[in-house]
């Protein structure tokens, strides 16, 4: 087993999971100043810029940061699960 390969991947994966939370919490903070002011004229000013570039991809970035976010949840929780089923059926065996 090459440690150095692991270490890397490892990095790499978790790499990801930090890069889509700072994306996605950049993202949130941006839209709600930029696109969704919290004032009477940010309500009247977001129906016409809620369609713009910027805000649809800001828009884009939290819906599916939020995704991936749950989705790297989910599979570490569905690693540790089968790491400690893995060692409780490993442990009946014996």
């Amino acid at each position: 087993m090459n440690i150095a390969a692991i270490k890397d991947w490892v990095f790499n994966v978790g790499g990801i999971f930090i890069m889509w939370i700072v994306l996605h919490y950049i993202a949130a903070n941006l839209y709600a100043k930029y696109c969704a002011e919290y004032s009477l004229f940010g309500l009247i000013k977001s129906i016409f810029i809620a369609e713009a570039p910027h805000c649809m991809a800001m828009r884009w970035m939290i819906y599916h940061g939020g995704a991936a976010i749950h989705t790297m949840w989910v599979s570490i929780g569905i690693w540790f699960t089968g790491k400690l089923f893995s060692k409780f059926i490993k442990e009946k065996e014996e």
